[in-house]
């Protein structure tokens, strides 16, 4: 072996070392916080909640859970949930929401004003529900549909009347 191998071979050691240890050096990575890991909680608690919601929906599309019980514990999650979105507002803008004009909001009682009038909006605006859900993934079908929006399975023509 003369020298020149031992110098491109101790090169390439070097080049291959510093390519394995450079993102150790770099701060383009996550930046572990205490409001990402925060926030991260929150988005966890949110899905958790919206999922128990789509299943105690679809229980009780099917009758296993009785009218009272399925008020009560709908109205418990869908409070719970809102408390979780509010939190996780709350942790990305620093304690202050923005509304759609960029105007910040730190004043609860117009808060939930503004809360209160975009659900209003929402409630107006939401297409009329059939009351029937899916045989295959239990989506709820709006009326007139001859197809689920979700996966796609054709629904019965007596669910179509609904």
């Amino acid at each position: 072996m003369d020298i020149g191998s031992i110098l491109a071979i101790l090169a390439l050691a070097i080049i291959a070392i510093a390519f394995i240890v450079r993102p150790l050096f770099e701060k383009n990575g996550f930046e572990d916080t205490y409001q990402g890991r925060r926030i991260s909680s929150l988005l966890a608690e949110r899905d958790r909640v919206l999922t128990i919601l789509q299943e105690l929906d679809m229980d009780h599309a099917m009758g296993k859970i009785v009218e009272g019980d399925y008020v009560d514990q709908r109205s418990v999650l869908v409070a719970k949930g809102a408390r979780v979105l509010k939190n996780i507002d709350l942790q990305r803008d620093g304690g202050n929401l923005r509304q759609e004009s960029g105007e910040v909001v730190s004043d609860t009682a117009k808060l939930e004003n503004l809360i209160e009038a975009a659900i209003a909006q929402m409630r107006v605006t939401k297409p009329e529900e059939s009351g029937k859900y899916c045989g295959q993934c239990g989506n709820v079908l709006l009326g007139g549909d001859h197809f689920c929006s979700r996966c796609g399975a054709p629904v019965p023509a007596m669910e179509t009347e609904g």
